[in-house]
């Protein structure tokens, strides 16, 4: 029995392990809502999420963005169009749908694998 549940932990874990990063996208965001958000799945070489917002020195509204970015693209920056200066602040995170919503999402493998150690703790294995 012992065995067959170090067997089920490993499988769990080569699901969490594989388990693509998803990411809210918000394509525009005004006056704090977004015109369209949706979870999106990363492709392998974004392994970030993360939340950009603008801000201009002309008497402008902020703009927020999101998505997924790799680490490079985490870097501030700032430059100036038509006569106009900009700063761009990106905040990125590692966790999946760690850029939107404030709940907390486990993926189904976590979960399993969380139950399994409560039924595990339970039997005292």
């Amino acid at each position: 029995m012992n065995t067959f549940l170090w067997s089920c932990a490993a499988l769990l874990s080569l699901f969490v392990a594989v388990e693509p990063l998803s990411c809210y996208t918000c394509d525009v965001r005004i006056l704090g809502s977004c015109l369209r958000e949706a979870p999106v799945n990363c492709t392998t070489t974004q392994d970030r999420c993360y939340i950009a917002v603008a801000k201009f020195s002309a008497d402008l509204l902020d703009i927020h963005e999101g998505g997924c970015v790799e680490k490079s693209g985490c870097e501030d920056s700032n430059g100036t169009i038509l006569t106009v200066n900009y700063t761009i602040t990106r905040t990125c995170c590692c966790n999946s749908l760690c850029n939107g919503a404030t709940s907390i999402q486990l993926p189904l493998a976590a979960a399993l694998g969380a139950a399994l150690v409560v039924v595990w703790s339970q039997w005292g294995l």
